[in-house]
């Protein structure tokens, strides 16, 4: 005889044996109790006729009578305690207990229409929610339940959550409005034939909460916004046979044209130079009252006053407009992208004055105080239009190519506006990406340097939160009144502080950024390497990623920058900052990949150099003089001597960046390294002596020239280094290493020795000649 589960028995017993109104108490425990009977409760009922000594079906049979004796009853509690229990069997019975579930169906529906704790309805909602979607699976089951019963449910909960007369308080709490709206995006989906019949009413009912605004009678919480626009959109399942998709594009055009009607009145304090591409009109404004929009019509949004109302209302239909991205749809849709980018075209258009109102065309019939709240109101939605950019991109991926350059030039717009919001920089650091993403590498240069602005934003959002970014103390004025004297008023000694006058060590600053801010400034930066030509980017901008992908120990920022080396305009290579990235990640596995490939390529071109073998530096040489001319070729190869070597805060490394090896000596480029090269990297202040090698190669005439030019510079200025540019890694190598192989170091303070000795060795000469002739 196969023994019942011993839980089946307890809970059996307790049910049996305990007050109605003591099983609330013991819901936790008689939930688990059920949850571990689920092999008995899905078992087959002919498996368990077969076993005639099985105690198992009576035990069963008599915990669904327990259930629904519970349900029917009169007590709350016993209800409220059959509900948590018709949940839990239904969740682990499958369809053993759905095809016996339909007296529970009715009776939760019951409970809907009685006096019940909130806390039961919720909770029925739910059951019945889940009993719904179960029973989709099973097309019998269907017809028998749930489309007998699906209406009356819908109107119980609508009965539950009808709007009030205007100007009342809500009754019914915001949970579980949120929760009747749940159920019907679930429902909606799975019964849009049933739904149909209640569309109109569900619009009506949920207008209230899709764009609420401060002038509402009740304060609507951000989860019941966006469970009500998910559920306005998805209505467009119940249109009759194939018209989903007319009615899905008809619902976002008309959400489009209440966005054009409320910016009307919003943007009233501007004359605005926008001029729709897609034939929308703007409406009369009148000047003498407060904007105002909505109307008090079933298909009207409920009506609002004042700038930050109506900008409340534009950001609610702008979140609604990303919603229709975001939710399936029932059939293919066609997009009317055309009258999108139109609408956020015009809100981008309008940003924060620069330097006083003046550059921008103001009406003049509108006060200052409804100008200066449509300015504080202006970067929330901006905000709000970017996040839209960013629901078209993720629903159209690759799609979305063409629009790109478009919604780049409104995003780096509105960020040159409103960079100081903090939730700007973080919107536009998320759209950045995904714009880099879909059609970085395809960028003209114009466009790339746009968003210089950008990326210096980034790197100090970064360096600050890391505490690398210096804080700047405000220096005191010359004078207390300007004029630069130093002669105080004495009335005005006290408003002085002297902190002011003390010489300070300068400090770093940590800035505290939401944890949605960091992350999308991180996920940000290393695009900016491995997604935008480096060929667009200018020397700064490239130097100041480099430097933010240290300090912020950026793993990800710093693979990408060793694997996309920058070349500037002259072909030439910048230092690799591998570097920094073998110390700081010494164990890393694709770190120790990349530098042992880097490493094996700058040996092998080494190898065949002395060897012969590879690739020959004189190959091509001859093409090259003639194309440049002899003068050009000097001045290439002098630039080279003077800059080969950059200095860093590691002392003496050599850097292979997959072109060779490439030295860097802390002592060799003074203090010239960190005012001409960007991507200088020291951590200390002063200046390292420069070395003068000796070099005791044939000096040629050519050569000769140009080390007498350097001595006369160096006599001149003072200072040879400083007039030098230090850069950069040629992408031809030196010609002179072929040509003087003998020769130590090419560098030009070697030769200015060299020449300078060959100048004294003459001198003397002349001197003896001169001594001989006198004796003569």
């Amino acid at each position: 005889m196969a023994a019942a589960p011993p839980d089946l028995r307890v809970i059996c017993r307790r049910l049996a044996s305990t007050p109605a109104d003591q099983l609330t108490r013991l819901c936790p425990v008689l939930v688990g109790h059920v949850l571990r009977c689920g092999g008995a409760l899905s078992s087959s009922q002919e498996a368990k006729g077969s076993d005639k000594s099985s105690e198992t079906p009576v035990l069963i049979h008599r915990l669904k009578a327990h259930i629904t004796t519970l349900l029917t009853g009169k007590n709350p509690s016993g209800r409220f305690a059959a509900v948590c229990l018709i949940k839990a069997v239904i969740d682990v019975g499958g369809w053993e207990c759905l095809r016996t579930s339909d007296p529970w169906i009715r009776g939760l529906i019951s409970i809907l229409q009685k006096p019940d704790p909130l806390a039961s309805k919720e909770l029925c909602i739910v059951t019945l929610t889940r009993i719904y979607t179960l029973l989709q699976g099973y097309q019998t089951l269907v017809r028998e339940m749930a489309t007998p019963t699906l209406p009356d449910y819908v109107k119980a909960c609508l009965q539950l959550i009808k709007p009030l007369a205007s100007g009342k308080p809500l009754k019914t709490p915001a949970s579980l409005i949120e929760t009747v709206i749940c159920s019907f995006s679930k429902i909606v989906i799975l019964y849009p034939t049933t739904m149909r019949t209640f569309s109109g009413q569900i619009k009506t009912t949920i207008k209230v909460y899709i764009a609420p605004t401060s002038t509402d009678p009740i304060i609507v919480p951000q989860s019941l916004r966006q469970s009500s626009r998910r559920l306005s959109i998805l209505l467009h399942y119940t249109a009759a046979k194939n018209g989903s998709s007319d009615e899905w594009v008809k619902a976002i055009r008309a959400s489009i044209k209440e966005c054009h009607a409320t910016t009307d009145q919003v943007f009233r304090a501007v004359h605005e130079s926008w001029e729709s591409t897609t034939g929308y009109r703007k409406q009369a404004v009148q000047s003498e009252a407060d904007p105002a929009g909505g109307g008090d019509s079933s298909d009207d949004l409920p009506p609002w006053t004042g700038v930050l109302a109506g900008s409340e209302r534009l950001v609610g239909l702008l979140q609604l407009l990303a919603g229709y991205f975001r939710s399936p749809t029932k059939a293919a849709i066609t997009i009317p992208v055309g009258e999108l980018l139109d609408l956020t075209s015009r809100l981008t258009l309008i940003t924060l004055p620069t330097i006083s109102e003046d550059t921008v065309e103001m009406n003049a019939a509108i006060g200052k105080d409804e100008k200066a709240e449509l300015w504080s109101v202006l970067p929330d939605i901006h905000t709000v239009v970017m996040r839209l950019h960013i629901a078209i991109i993720h629903r159209l991926q690759e799609n979305s190519l063409p629009l790109s350059t478009d919604l780049l030039d409104q995003m780096v717009r509105v960020f040159n506006s409103s960079r100081h919001v903090s939730s700007v920089r973080e919107t536009t650091y998320t759209l950045a990406k995904e714009l880099l993403l879909v059609s970085g590498p395809t960028l003209l240069k114009l466009t790339v340097s746009s968003l210089a602005h950008v990326i210096q934003s980034c790197c100090q959002d970064i360096l600050r939160a890391a505490g690398h970014a210096e804080e700047k103390s405000p220096k005191p004025p010359a004078g207390a009144n300007g004029t630069g004297s130093t002669k105080q008023p004495q009335q005005k000694a006290a408003a002085s502080n002297a902190d002011d006058y003390l010489t300070k060590t300068p400090t770093t600053s940590t800035l505290h950024l939401s944890a949605s801010h960091k992350e999308a400034a991180d996920a940000l930066l290393p695009l900016f390497l491995s997604h935008l030509p480096q060929r667009h980017l200018s020397p700064d901008s490239r130097g100041l990623v480099d430097r933010t992908a240290i300090l912020s120990n950026s793993k990800t920022a710093m693979l990408a920058s060793c694997l996309h080396p920058y070349k500037d305009s002259r072909g030439r290579y910048y230092p690799s900052i591998l570097p920094f990235l073998t110390r700081q990640f010494p164990h890393d596995q694709d770190v120790e990949v990349l530098r042992t490939n880097l490493i094996r390529d700058g040996r092998a071109a080494a190898a065949g150099h002395h060897e012969g073998g590879g690739w020959d530096p004189r190959e091509g040489l001859e093409d090259l003089l003639k194309e440049k001319g002899e003068e050009a070729v000097v001045a290439e190869e002098q630039d080279h001597d003077l800059t080969a070597k950059t200095r860093g805060d590691v002392g003496d490394v050599k850097v292979s960046n997959g072109w060779g090896d490439m030295e860097i000596d802390s002592a060799a480029a003074g203090s010239s390294a960190a005012a001409t090269n960007p991507f200088f990297v020291t951590g200390k202040t002063e200046d390292a002596p420069v070395p003068v090698p000796v070099t005791g190669g044939v000096v040629t005439p050519l050569k000769r020239k140009a080390s007498e030019e350097a001595v006369a510079a160096k006599t001149k200025k003072g200072k040879a280094a400083q007039e030098v540019q230090v850069a950069i890694m040629p992408k031809v190598p030196a010609v002179e290493e072929e040509h003087y192989p003998d020769s130590d170091s090419d560098s030009d303070a070697g030769s200015i020795e060299i020449d300078m000795t060959m100048e004294d060795d003459e001198e003397e000469d002349e001197e003896d000649e001169e001594d001989s002739g006198e004796g003569k």
